[in-house]
C-alpha cells in the first residue's frame, strides 16, 4: 500500500524523527484522514514498517549463509545483524521501540522472531555446541547475552561511537577495516571451536 512504503521511505530517509502521519499521507497522495482510517494511527502505520524492517534483517541474516563452522558462521550473522543497521538505523531503531509498534500484533511477532532465532540459535551453537533446549534458561541467557552484545555494538556503530575505540579509525573506514575484526574478537577461535576441517580430523 502507498502509505506503507511512504512511511518506510520516510523512516529510510529521516529515521523515527522524520516521520508524522500528516507528511506520510502527503507523500503517499492520500487524505491526511487516511493513515487514521486503515491502520488506527501512527502505532499501525509504524507497526507495518518495523514488519518490513524485520523481514528485511532477516534476509541481511539469510544472504550470510551457513556451513558447518560454527565459529564462522556466528560471525557471519552477527556482522549481518550490525550491517543491516548500518544501511537501516531508522528501520533498527524503530524495530525496538514498544512506544511506537504494536507489539501485541501477531505479524509483528513471526516476522521479529524469525532472525532473532537464526541470531540465537548461532549464538548458542558457539558458546555452548548446543542445541536449545525448550525452558531451558541457561539456553536463554546465553542467547540473551549473545544478542545483546551484538545489539549493543551495532548500536555503538551507527550512533559513531565505536569507531572512538581505534586509532585512525573514520566513519568512513570503520566498517570494511575494523568491525570484521571486532566481530571477530566478540567470537574468536579457540580450543573448544577448531575449524570443521579441524574438528573433523579429531574425530576421524
Amino acid at each position: 500500500m502507498a502509505l506503507i512504503q511512504a512511511a518506510d521511505e520516510m523512516i529510510a530517509q529521516g529515521g523515527i524523527e522524520g516521520f508524522s502521519l500528516r507528511a506520510a499521507a502527503q507523500r503517499a497522495g492520500v487524505s491526511p484522514a487516511a493513515p487514521a482510517h486503515h491502520f488506527g494511527g501512527a502505532k499501525g502505520l509504524l507497526t507495518e514498517v518495523a514488519i518490513l524492517a524485520y523481514e528485511r534483517a532477516g534476509r541481511y541474516i539469510d544472504g550470510a549463509g551457513h556451513s558447518n563452522d560454527i565459529v564462522a558462521d556466528v560471525r557471519a550473522v552477527g556482522l549481518a545483524f550490525i550491517k543491516f543497521a548500518i544501511d537501516y538505523p531508522g528501520h533498527f531503531r524503530l524495530m525496538f521501540r514498544n512506544d511506537l509498534v504494536d507489539r501485541s500484533d501477531p505479524r509483528l511477532s513471526k516476522a521479529s522472531k524469525e532472525p532473532g532465532i537464526r541470531l540465537g540459535h548461532a549464538v548458542l551453537a558457539y558458546r555452548s555446541n548446543a542445541v536449545p533446549q525448550p525452558g531451558s534458561f541457561e539456553d536463554s541467557a546465553e542467547m540473551l547475552c549473545g544478542i545483546a552484545a551484538l545489539h549493543g555494538l551495532a548500536n555503538m556503530v551507527i550512533e559513531e561511537k565505536a569507531m572512538q575505540f581505534f586509532k585512525g579509525a573514520t566513519a568512513k573506514n570503520f566498517v570494511n577495516r575494523y568491525l570484521p575484526k571486532v566481530v571477530e574478537h566478540l567470537f574468536p577461535r579457540t580450543e573448544t571451536h577448531p575449524s570443521e576441517p579441524e574438528r573433523r580430523k579429531d574425530d576421524a
